[in-house]
């Protein structure tokens, strides 16, 4: 009776860790290497798989379970597996220079993500769920393709910086951008003259 009193004691406490402190997940290990992290699946917090020429997500890391930030930078990446919704901790999403078209779904799915990195894709709108992220505090999204802005995203309450660099847009979307984030530092470059 004991143990088992124990075991539902200690139970939330082993759970709960899983998602790591912002400061914690700073200074953790990172792994480069898928094969390292699957080593010690458990202990895998941080994961860079960056510049390897990926077309698709390792199904492995799937097997990550306690992922709280993934670096998929400069790939050939075009979509995100549907399983990625399962990797609940993640906090940290960086995947700069590849091929999306439209944001990963499973971004939405990702309620503790606190920074988003998608600069140098083809992105061409953000879906309303996007709204739902409360906790985002960084979007980084320069250099897409981006035209559609839905009223949602003004959802996104912990949101600080957004960078719209290298984005067209005309004065009149940049001022309604502005006007859905009003306490966002939002980065743009000169407005265009392109009709909306």
């Amino acid at each position: 009776m004991r143990l088992v009193l124990l075991a539902l004691l200690l139970g939330p406490v082993t759970a709960s860790a899983q998602l790591l402190p912002p400061t914690t997940l700073d200074s953790i290990k990172t792994y480069h290497s898928l094969e390292s992290a699957l080593k010690e699946p458990d202990q895998v917090y941080r994961l860079d798989l960056s510049r390897k020429k990926l077309k698709q997500v390792p199904e492995e890391v799937r097997k990550l379970k306690n992922l709280n930030a993934l670096d998929l930078g400069h790939n050939k990446l075009k979509e995100l597996p549907g399983w990625m919704n399962e990797l609940q901790y993640m906090q940290e999403f960086s995947a700069p220079k590849n091929r999306f078209t439209a944001m990963p779904n499973s971004v939405c799915q990702w309620k503790h993500l606190r920074r988003l990195d998608l600069h140098q894709n083809q992105i061409t709108g953000l879906p309303a769920c996007m709204g739902g992220l409360k906790e985002l505090y960084s979007l980084d999204l320069w250099s897409n393709d981006l035209g559609d802005f839905p009223k949602e995203i003004s959802g996104m309450s912990a949101l600080k910086f957004m960078d719209l660099r290298v984005i067209q847009f005309s004065q009149e979307e940049m001022d309604r951008i502005t006007e859905l984030l009003p306490s966002v530092k939002i980065y743009f470059s000169q407005p265009c003259n392109c009709a909306n």
